[in-house]
């Protein structure tokens, strides 16, 4: 489905977006029987790739924060984190989910499309630790649930309304 045109000249030529027809019939569908669109998720933050260069990070997804209540902290992920002495640790870098490569966050993010809210998927994540005063990368496999991008939703401003009176 074409969304946008991009036209120097005002013209209708120039460079055309468009969202591919599954995308939208699967938006549509699910618009229809639930009224609003779930996604599934991992329920971490994540640096984007662009500034994982500048740290070295040249392929993956950086683990920046995984709640402590959420299922990917129950399965082992680590984010990343300042320690005591001010040093900045570097938290898990996903590099593949089940056995789809991930390069960057969009990557991750057309991954987990392919699954629901509720299944388990298997991270395959570099962890870097020193060991010996020398930093030592372990590849490692953690399997975690994913889950739904409703339980991220913030409820609705709720107001003291009273009518107005003169």
């Amino acid at each position: 489905m074409n969304t946008a045109i991009y036209s120097p000249s005002g013209a209708s030529a120039g460079i055309g977006f468009a969202i591919p027809i599954d995308t939208v019939k699967y938006i549509v569908d699910t618009l229809i029987t639930d009224g609003r669109v779930v996604r599934p998720v991992l329920g971490i933050s994540y640096l984007e790739s662009r500034q994982a260069k500048a740290l070295g990070i040249q392929n993956g997804v950086l683990v920046l924060d995984v709640p402590a209540d959420g299922a990917a902290a129950k399965a082992g992920l680590k984010g990343t984190r300042r320690t005591e002495s001010g040093l900045i640790e570097i938290g898990d870098i996903i590099i593949k989910v089940n056995d789809y490569v991930i390069n960057t966050e969009s990557d991750l993010f057309q991954a987990v499309e392919d699954f629901k809210p509720g299944d388990f998927v298997d991270l395959t994540v570099n962890r870097i630790a020193a060991s010996d005063n020398e930093l030592v990368t372990k590849q490692i496999i953690i399997r975690t649930q994913l889950q739904s991008s409703t339980m991220y939703d913030q409820p609705p401003p709720q107001f003291n309304s009273r009518p107005i009176t003169q």
